[in-house]
């Protein structure tokens, strides 16, 4: 059974998918990349709204649970996202 087998049925995603899975430089841990599905839109971190993202942040890396021993990183890039927010808000906070 493939890791990316295991992590869908144990963690799945819903606007991911996991690409491909390496050992790390040391020898004692797995990275396994994460990738946006191509029909999903990013949601904004703050206010959770969702839009068009336009460029990309270099690649991040967390720390997920070991599995069968092993750590397990995940391999991520973050996207800008434009959210254009509803001019009412400003003048009522």
């Amino acid at each position: 059974m493939q890791i990316k087998t295991i992590l869908n049925r144990v963690h799945p995603i819903k606007s991911f998918v996991y690409g491909h899975a390496r050992w790390t430089e040391d020898g004692k841990g797995i990275e396994v990349e994460i990738q946006a599905r191509a029909n999903s839109r990013p949601a904004c971190s703050q206010c959770g709204r969702k839009g068009p993202g336009y460029d990309t942040l270099p690649t991040r890396r967390f720390q997920f649970v070991p599995i069968l021993g092993l750590m397990v990183f995940f391999l991520a890039l973050q996207q800008n996202l434009w959210v254009v927010l509803d001019p009412a808000a400003y003048l009522t906070h």
